[in-house]
């Protein structure tokens, strides 16, 4: 298969003449064996047939000059070889053509986005099926919880409560029942919250803000600290079983925040993020022990359950807490795993990265800043 290769020549001496070189993997001169030479026109021009190659070379020589048919590297410069020029040849093969490797990396490219987007839907869909798995299992709990455990201790409840009234007014055994009392009275509102709990993963409608806010509701009024909810960026549709989580993980981190810190002031923090889901809580009590934060607490599982739920929604947490310099828990959920709505087109999305947060972004659930009382 031939081509055409020209060009021009500037000041060529008398009886100098042009050797052609095409590159396939070792140099051969051209066109044929037996006609290496391709003349100069009068008006300092050449032109010559040539196969394919991935290169070409021409090389202006003397007339002397014998060129050799098969070569691994140019003939330099010196001698009989005046000057030496090379250009992009057409390669012998479709596969060795620039446009070719163009094409099979966007097609790759292509083939790899196409996969990714496959894997995204099966692991939406997996996280679906585990949540709708997941919701009816802890609805049939609950009501076992609530028609057996909790109604028992109800009954015997009411059952020590007859008791203790029939006792004489002088008895001194009445503030042993009293006790006694308050105990299962506690023991009785700790299964509602924990039956409530297990039926519910927050009301969608509310938010996840609103849902989380409602913590405080759990704890005695002299137990409570102040408690502020704080919203970065537009809040944007959870997918359903990351909501889930997320809402179980910052649950069970207020919960412990209200309950063994001994903080003053407890902070949780929302970002609806470009990139993803950000939920932080911070409060400035006695902070954690470093051994109950490598090991967890014996007998309890609120650490390692957090870490257990971040892990399997492909979300990281952090807990950061020193003695007396309180606690932080941070959760980041990926964006594409997080929201129920689909990631922006990748060019919106690389610039939004460009584009800085204003800090005034931040804005407290309730309007004008109020802490929750």
């Amino acid at each position: 298969m031939f081509g055409f290769v020209e060009g021009r020549v500037s000041g060529a001496r008398p009886g100098q003449r042009i050797v052609l070189y095409a590159r396939a993997g070792a140099w051969y001169v051209q066109p044929l064996y037996e006609e290496p030479f391709t003349e100069i026109q009068p008006d300092s021009t050449w032109r010559n047939t040539t196969h394919l190659g991935t290169e070409y070379a021409a090389l202006l020589v003397e007339p002397n000059y014998i060129p050799p048919n098969i070569t691994d590297a140019l003939p330099t410069l010196g001698g009989a070889v005046v000057a030496v020029a090379t250009t992009e040849g057409t390669p012998p093969f479709v596969w060795q053509r620039r446009w070719f490797r163009y094409a099979a990396g966007l097609a790759l490219l292509l083939a790899l986005l196409a996969l990714y987007r496959y894997h995204l839907r099966q692991l939406k869909r997996q996280l679906n099926i585990r949540f709708e798995e997941r919701l009816a299992e802890r609805t049939r709990i609950a009501q076992e919880l609530h028609d057996t455990l909790l109604q028992g201790v109800i009954s015997a409840s009411m059952q020590l409560h007859v008791a203790a009234e029939s006792l004489p007014a002088d008895s001194p055994a009445i503030a042993q029942f009293d006790h006694v009392r308050r105990l299962m009275g506690q023991v009785i509102e700790e299964g509602r919250n924990a039956v409530r709990g297990l039926r519910s993963t927050g009301d969608d409608s509310l938010g996840l803000e609103h849902a989380l806010s409602q913590v405080k509701q759990e704890f005695a009024a002299s137990d409570r600290a102040s408690f502020r909810v704080v919203v970065e960026g537009k809040p944007r549709p959870l997918h359903p079983a990351v909501r889930d989580e997320v809402y179980r993980i910052g649950h069970e981190a207020l919960v412990n925040a209200f309950r063994h810190s001994r903080a003053k002031s407890i902070e949780m923090e929302i970002g609806y993020l470009a990139d993803g889901l950000r939920v932080l809580v911070s409060d400035d009590g006695v902070g954690i022990d470093p051994k109950v934060l490598r090991s967890g607490r014996d007998g309890h599982w609120g650490l390692s359950g957090m870490r257990e739920r971040a892990e399997k929604i492909g979300a990281r947490l952090k807990v950061l807490s020193r003695a007396s310099a309180g606690t932080e828990v941070e959760l980041t959920v990926p964006g594409r795993i997080a929201f129920r709505d689909q990631a922006p087109p990748f060019p919106r999305r690389w610039f939004a990265r460009l584009r800085p947060r204003k800090a005034e972004g931040q804005t407290p659930v309730e309007s004008g800043g109020k802490d929750f009382e």
